[in-house]
């Protein structure tokens, strides 16, 4: 065997080493880095009950999500189409808006409320385009019952696709207000998105959870983040929105965290033209 082909062998080997010890060390890294992230956020979820801050378990999953962008049934849309089919009420348009009154108030289990308006929710002839939408537990209180559109699967937590059922002293729905979300459409590309607990222990870092209160849930839904210059379409993501309850008050905030980078979202959305988005 020649010398030349000995040290060809010898430099082989070499970067056959240099690549195990490269890739050994760069797991090692990812490893370290993981474990530190995770000792971190241990260690916010502790500082948060010694604040005597409260929650439920957190889920660390990470999600996938999407920008959307739609438009409010109006005038000549697909709610005023499905409409027409309506009975046993009176109802009008205020806006893009349907306003409904039933003929007779048909009574639920303020407890249970699905128990009969799923049924009246499944019926067209009754809710128009009703199989579009699911019950929101946390949206409803004794005196609405809120019925959302999904988004990926998600609830829209929006005033632009809402059914609203309203309820009168005696437990009886008395009519409902109806918005819908039509020319749904995705912007871009599906995309990570932070997790449960990421969401809450952002909020507490940045001192927008107070001592001394309670978590009362932290859910994934789609909220409008833009408006067109035109107005006639919005721009809706994936929003974690955190209740909050001071534990010696009534008082109740909503905290909305954009999924995608972590900020606090406006009350208020932008105005924006939609081709700067799309990509």
């Amino acid at each position: 065997m020649n010398f030349k082909r000995i040290q060809w062998i010898f430099l082989f080997a070499f970067l056959i080493f240099d690549l195990i010890v490269a890739g050994s060390l760069f797991f090692q890294n990812r490893f370290t880095i993981a474990n530190s992230s995770s000792h971190q956020t241990t260690m916010v979820i502790k500082e948060m009950k010694t604040d005597a801050i409260s929650c439920k378990p957190l889920s660390n999953h990470q999600h996938l999500g999407y920008y959307f962008a739609g438009s409010r049934s109006g005038d000549n849309g697909e709610l005023d189409s499905q409409a027409a089919k309506l009975r046993d009420q009176s109802y009008h348009f205020n806006s893009d808006e349907l306003v409904s009154s039933f003929d007779d108030p048909i009574k639920v289990d303020r407890h249970h409320p699905t128990k009969r308006l799923a049924r009246l929710v499944n019926n067209s002839h009754l809710i128009a385009l009703g199989n579009r939408y699911h019950y929101d537990a946390q949206l409803s209180d004794h005196e609405t019952i809120v019925y959302t559109q999904q988004l990926a699967h998600r609830p829209l937590e929006s005033v632009d696709g809402q059914l609203r059922f309203h309820l009168n002293n005696n437990g009886a729905v008395t009519g409902y207000t109806q918005t819908y979300l039509e020319n749904r459409r995705i912007l871009r590309p599906q995309a990570p998105i932070i997790s449960q607990q990421h969401a809450v222990t952002w909020l507490y870092k940045h001192n927008l959870i107070p001592n001394n209160s309670q978590v009362r849930w932290a859910k994934l839904t789609y909220t409008k983040l833009l408006v067109t210059n035109s107005h006639d379409q919005a721009v809706y993501i994936p929003t974690w929105v955190v209740e909050v309850k001071a534990k010696n008050a009534d008082t109740v905030q909503r905290l909305r965290v954009n999924a995608f980078n972590s900020t606090l979202m406006k009350s208020s959305p932008d105005n924006v033209n939609i081709s700067s988005i799309e990509k």
